[in-house]
Formats: C-alpha cells, structure tokens, sequence
C-alpha cells in the first residue's frame, strides 16, 4: 500500500474515533440520546471505510459488516427503549425496532452469502 493511501486511512480512522467520541460525550452531557447514537454510528462508519481503505477489509463486505452492526444496534436501542418504559402504555411499538433490526440482519447475511459464493 502507497503512502497516500495509508495516511488517507489513518486519517479516516482518527476522524471516526474523534467524532464519534465528541458526538458521544456532546450527547451525554446535554442528555440527548439521539446524539450519542448517531455519535457512535458516524465513528463506526469512518472507522470501517479506514480499515477498508487500510486493506483490512475487503471493500465488497464494507456494507454486510455495516448492516449487520446496525441490526445488533437497532436491536439494543429498541431493547433499552422498552426496558425504561419508553413506550409508555403501547410496548407493542417496539416490534417496528425489533423488526427493522431482523430486516437489516437478513439483507446482511444476504449479502455475505452472495460474497462468499462469487469467491
């Protein structure tokens, strides 16, 4: 791997690290939850768009990988949404997160059955 490429990864992967952290702490300290998720989304992404330009990861499981933690995320949000009572008196709105999550898993594993199968 050149040079260019190396420092372009490196660069993405410290991006990730330091934006998704100030988002994270920017989120807690003002109690807005939406901010630290999309603090932890928006670090988890440039960090693996780093590792796929690092050749770490190959690029066609780029978006599996993703999909595949969104689904684990979707799935803990919504978890922890219904175990504080955010739902109030209708709990069965969590099936939206809970199948969204089985939605973004199955296109996932979809895609990493199809990249397996062309290697």
């Amino acid at each position: 791997m050149n040079k260019p490429k190396k420092l372009h990864a490196l660069v993405s992967i410290i991006l990730g690290i330091v934006t998704g952290g100030m988002l994270f702490v920017l989120g807690e300290t003002n109690d807005a939850p939406g901010m630290c998720a999309i603090g932890v989304a928006l670090g988890f992404i440039l960090v693996m768009v780093g590792a796929v330009q690092a050749g770490i990861i190959k690029k066609r499981l780029l978006v599996p990988i993703i999909l595949l933690f969104f689904s684990i995320f979707a799935t803990m949000l919504t978890i922890a949404l219904l175990a504080e009572g955010e739902f109030g008196s209708q709990p069965w709105i969590s099936s939206i997160g809970f199948g969204l999550a089985i939605v973004l898993l199955l296109i996932g594993l979809q895609k990493i059955l199809v990249f397996r199968k062309s290697n």
